[in-house]
């Protein structure tokens, strides 16, 4: 179950390769299978680490991810199915298969990845694909929509990737936790809030949207609304300390930047004509009003879980009544016309559920954000939530209106008989998938948008209560009251309120913007054009005076015996001379350009210096034996594994140490770890209660008197117990050879019963500990930063090589245990 995880994402990223082929044309339909399975069928708390990807990805699946990997899903492989049958056939619909599909890998990557760079690369990916739906159509909209979005878009991801350098060293983690998260700084946050703003659509970032929608095909505009836009949300909801510690200034500046958006995008989306640039600014609007419930988990952290559950219910039902309404549009425009009256009475649904209708889903999703709300206690904020309620069901209202005098798309049979004649000059068969395709046009977008009207239907049966069912009944009696004159004076007097058509641009601001930025542009563009100008002017006069020096001094000189300059330069003893010394410098330059990029473990010389000079290199710590008493009795030297070994008794009551012996030149630092016991030195508290490898020793030459025998047994230092068999008050100290010590839980209470840990939690410390340590025995990995990068995990994978251990780069106690510095 748990490779689902990865082939969620990687399923459509392998599709993309090959969509161009006309045999995968129905790629897009099927690409988000993978995902609708992991998301039904993979337990919450599958965990999968990928070590060989990145600098390591972890995947799992929490209550957060499954409900937005769930409907994102949905609606990819709805949309998918729509682009399929949809745009078959028509102009570059390979590209935009491929396009399509590496969105959707980004998507639903970044959604399973829970490391900072799957997120990042996932939010990379996605972002970048969509430039090429956006641009799909390719006329002068299509490109200016482009522009706008590419270039937000980029701005966005070079903040974003900051924010997340800069969480990650400060969690000390790629994987950060809500723990790890609990002492981030004021600058990681500002910049994550900033990098996710553009893909939320926030006021003043907000003017892609209205410029994307309509310019991109359907699908690819059901999934931008519904789907892309919601990765700001969940970003935020991972990645910022929510429940865990109060924000007060971020939680206002979340709520009065929410409301700002929910109320700016209400007036322009009304006085819109086009349907799809409609539905842009409804979900500016929402998107505002979620970002207010992130700002309230900001502000009073024990009401985080009910804003994070309410959060994931109205993302859901917005993206699925959302994608389900861009796809009817596009029904509206291309379907049959005894299929028209069926496709408006679905649009009607999914309207009213958008309206928070009462008995409908959105009135289902908007009793679950109330909690979190109500729970500040400010009577301003309900007003105005009050309020957005309203602006939301008037812009429905909106939309019914103009979907009403839609009218199906003209010259519908030329465009099939066009495709039919293209499909003749193609082979047999695939002339006749061609005709089938056409046959069933129209039934296999219906088909696509059937299952999103379903499940908005059944979401207030199987997320609602009676006492949801009727939330903001009144406001949305209001909101009909108020309507129904203007809807009189629309129908009856259509020139009263003509001048407000269009009176707004998609874009808005960028209307406002543009002629500053034009101005500028041309100001800069002036500016340098002098300023260059004049440098260029002075850079030749300086050279002209300097070369002109130059030659008269050659001139003067090759004047002097008599031959010309020209002849002096072209002679081959200098052009020779000059050639080889350009040929030779190149050379050089190939053999000495290339930089060490990792650098390599000690030399097997540099170990033997360290051993002549009084330190083991297979334990860092000084190789002459520790002072014993005068009365010590010696032992003969043993031989274990090549390497000579001797021990020194001590006197009575006292306990004997063996003194490492030298190590051979030739070996590795580390040396595996020996298996006979010796009497050792029972270890002073400085030093970490560790297990030291065991040395071989023979019986003493000289056998002492009775009181002053100790057993390797009683001397030597507790070696690790059974499993299962442990002290639940003791700590496990580890160190890296200096006065640093680091006490970890090796033991712990189940059901009553004591019971080992196998591997410690990795914190920041430990992982500086274990580089510095790894540093000192010559294994080289990296900066004692206390960053778990590849470099730490390599050098973790060559000295468990050399232990003889599985070299899987797992950080247990065994390997403490081996690293430990013996004494």
């Amino acid at each position: 179950m748990s490779l689902l995880l990865i082939l969620a994402w990687a399923f459509p990223l392998i599709l993309a390769a090959g969509a161009r082929s006309p045999r995968l044309a129905w790629a897009p339909a099927i690409g988000a299978i993978p995902a609708l399975c992991t998301a039904l069928l993979v337990p919450i708390g599958t965990e999968l680490e990928a070590g060989w990807l990145l600098t390591g990805a972890v995947f799992a699946l929490d209550p957060l991810g499954r409900t937005f990997l769930l409907f994102t899903a949905i609606l990819w492989l709805s949309a998918g199915l729509y682009a399929a049958a949809s745009l078959r056939g028509t102009a570059h619909c390979g590209r935009f298969n491929t396009f399509f599909l590496l969105a959707m890998a980004g998507n639903l990557w970044l959604i399973l990845g829970q490391d900072l760079v799957s997120f990042y690369a996932g939010f990379a990916l996605m972002g970048l694909s969509s430039y090429g739906l956006v641009v799909h159509e390719g006329d002068r909209d299509a490109l200016r929509a482009g522009r706008v979005y590419l270039v937000l878009t980029l701005c966005a991801e070079v903040v974003l990737f900051m924010a997340l350098v800069l969480i990650a060293a400060q969690a000390g983690t790629f994987v950060p936790g809500p723990e790890d998260l609990r002492g981030l700084g004021d600058l990681p946050i500002g910049l994550l809030i900033l990098g996710l703003a553009v893909k939320a659509g926030l006021v003043p970032l907000h003017v892609w949207l209205p410029l994307a929608h309509p310019a991109a095909p359907i699908p690819a505009s059901a999934v931008l609304s519904g789907a892309m836009i919601k990765v700001a949300l969940l970003g935020w909801l991972r990645f910022l300390p929510i429940g865990e510690m109060a924000l007060p200034g971020w939680g206002l500046l979340f709520v009065f930047v929410g409301l700002a958006t929910a109320f700016f995008a209400v007036p322009v989306g009304l006085v819109q004509s086009n349907p799809k640039v409609l539905l842009a600014y409804s979900s500016v609007s929402k998107m505002g009003l979620m970002v207010v419930v992130v700002g309230a988990a900001l502000l009073e952290p024990a009401i985080a879980g009910a804003a994070v559950i309410g959060i994931g219910l109205y993302a859901g039902h917005h993206a699925l009544s959302k994608g389900g309404l861009f796809l009817g549009v596009g029904l509206r425009k291309s379907a049959a016309p005894a299929a028209q009256g069926w496709v408006f009475i679905g649009l009607l649904v999914l309207a009213l559920s958008m309206a928070a209708v009462p008995l409908t889903g959105g009135a289902v999703a908007k009793y679950g954000i109330k909690p979190a709300l109500v729970a500040l206690e400010w009577t301003w904020l309900r007003v105005a939530i009050a309020l957005t309620t309203m602006a939301t069901a008037a812009m429905m209202a909106r939309f019914i209106w103009i979907m009403a005098f839609a009218r199906p798309a003209i010259a519908k049979v030329g465009a099939e008989s066009a495709e039919a004649g293209a499909a003749g000059s193609e082979s047999g068969a695939l002339r006749l998938e061609h005709q089938a395709v056409a046959r069933y046009r129209d039934l296999i977008p219906l088909l696509a948008w059937s299952p999103l009207i379903i499940l908005v239907l059944l979401y207030p049966l199987v997320f609602g209560t009676a006492v949801s069912w009727t939330t903001d009944v009144g406001l949305i009696a209001l909101v009909g009251v108020l309507l129904l004159p203007i809807a009189l004076v629309a129908w009856r007097r259509p020139a009263i309120l003509a001048p407000l058509k269009d009176g707004i641009p998609p874009g808005d601001l960028l209307g406002l913007v543009r002629p500053l930025l034009l101005g500028l542009r041309w100001a800069i563009r002036w500016t340098l054009r002098w300023v260059l100008g004049r440098a260029e002017a002075l850079i030749r006069a300086a050279s002209a005076g300097v070369l002109a020096t130059v030659r008269q001094r050659l001139e003067s000189r090759a004047g002097a015996t008599g031959v010309g300059l020209d002849q002096r330069l072209t002679a081959w003893p200098l052009a020779g001379a000059l050639w080889l010394g350009i040929m030779a410098g190149l050379i050089a330059l190939a053999l000495l350009w290339p930089s060490i990029a990792e650098q390599p473990p000690a030399s097997k010389t540099a170990s033997a210096e360290r051993t002549l000079e009084g330190e083991s290199p297979a334990s860092g710590l000084p190789s002459e034996p520790l002072d014993a008493a005068p009365e010590a009795v010696e032992r003969p030297s043993a031989t274990v594994d090549g390497a000579q070994m001797s021990a020194e008794s001590e006197a009575v009551g006292e306990a004997t140490a063996p003194e490492p012996a030298p190590v051979d030149l030739v070996s590795d630092p580390v040396q595996p770890a020996p298996v006979t016991p010796v009497v050792e030195l029972a270890l002073s508290p400085s030093v970490p209660d560790a297990t030291p490898e065991s040395i071989a020793s023979e019986p003493a030459s000289e056998p002492a008197s009775e009181p002053a025998s100790v057993t390797a047994q009683e001397s030597a230092p507790q070696r690790p117990q059974a499993p299962g068999v442990c002290d639940p008050g003791q700590r496990y100290r580890f160190t890296d050879g200096s006065d640093t010590t680091l006490e970890l839980v090796q033991c712990r209470l189940v059901n009553g019963s004591p019971e080992r840990i196998a591997a410690p939690p990795v914190s920041n410390e430990l992982l500086r500990l274990l580089q510095a340590r790894l540093n000192t025995l010559g294994f080289a990995a990296g900066p004692v930063d206390g960053l778990d990068g590849p470099l730490t995990r390599d050098a973790i994978r060559r000295f468990q090589q050399s232990q003889g251990m599985e070299a899987d780069g797992t950080i247990d106690f065994e390997l403490l245990d081996r690293l430990q510095p013996r004494g």
